[in-house]
């Protein structure tokens, strides 16, 4: 810190040294500030030391570098050090507020991605893209820490034109792709969503399955008081069939706590119906 401010405490110390740098660049805003007693007297002596410093015999032989001095001065008084910083990310990511490009993003083993191993080796970088760069995205709160992301992606012809939705849960500094659907510009044609929990929501409209839980028939739950995952009874009757007349059914459920109450969020998808929909996307995928 400039030794002419250190007699004050940090916070008018770092102060002085904003409005310091606003009074030499002319910046306007300097006019909206209430005026500190002996500022200008405070304020040519920052500068006297600035000059005697850098050797400048005065302001107007180089106000740019007397400029530069203050905001360096400023940024090292403001920053904060890697682990406070680190511990303020960490808070931020459990809130769902942390900038998506920060995120190291990782995959579950199982993850529903993998049913779909040649899209995954193909478009890795699509999906990591789609986290950090999202055209929408969705954060539940603290108690489930799970975010959804989506990003549209122009092909040449509209109808190969896609989004990428991805499902997944922040720990701290990284996110864990728990489910990725690629979703066909012809279905969503005519539709607008003003975030990812929308595009989820029509996502598990078109290919979910009912679900059962504490007497209510519904597609997609979210922020249900339910103990376990057992609460939730899928309707396999209206599962789609295989030529061999197998099923299958992926589900998603993360849970959350509040005080000693638990919540969920839990969707079904029907592969068969999913499958069916994508298998001409996979080939013009594959074939390119």
């Amino acid at each position: 810190m400039i030794q002419t401010l250190k007699a004050y405490d940090k916070s008018f110390a770092e102060g002085m040294l904003a409005r310091t740098s606003f009074y030499l660049t002319g910046d306007p805003v300097i006019k909206t500030f209430k005026p500190i007693e002996n500022e200008e007297f405070i304020r040519n002596d920052i500068i006297a030391e600035i000059c005697s410093n850098l050797n400048i015999p005065a302001v107007s032989d180089n106000k740019q570098a007397i400029i530069d001095y203050l905001d360096d001065e400023l940024y090292k008084s403001t920053r904060l050090d890697e682990k406070t910083e680190k511990d303020v990310l960490i808070k931020l990511s459990a809130r769902g507020e942390l900038p998506t490009d920060l995120y190291t993003v990782q995959w579950q083993d199982d993850a529903i991605v993998n049913k779909f191993k040649d899209l995954r080796n193909r478009d890795q970088n699509l999906i990591t893209n789609t986290i950090k760069i999202p055209d929408l995205s969705y954060n539940f709160g603290l108690n489930y820490g799970v975010s959804i992301f989506a990003k549209f992606y122009k092909e040449k012809y509209d109808y190969h034109s896609f989004f990428i939705l991805v499902v997944g849960k922040r720990e701290g500094l990284i996110f864990t792709v728990d489910q990725v659907w690629w979703l066909q510009n012809d279905l969503l044609t005519g539709h607008t969503f003003s975030d990812a929990l929308e595009l989820l929501q029509y996502f598990v409209e078109n290919f979910g399955v009912e679900v059962n839980c504490q007497g209510k028939t519904s597609k997609l739950f979210i922020d249900v008081n339910a103990q376990s995952k057992n609460e939730f009874q899928i309707n396999m009757n209206t599962l789609h069939r295989t030529k061999k007349g197998t099923q299958e059914v992926v589900t998603c459920h993360f849970e959350g706590q509040e005080n000693d109450n638990k919540y969920s969020v839990f969707f079904a998808i029907d592969i068969e119906k999913y499958k069916e929909y994508l298998m001409r996307y996979i080939r013009y995928k594959l074939k390119r």
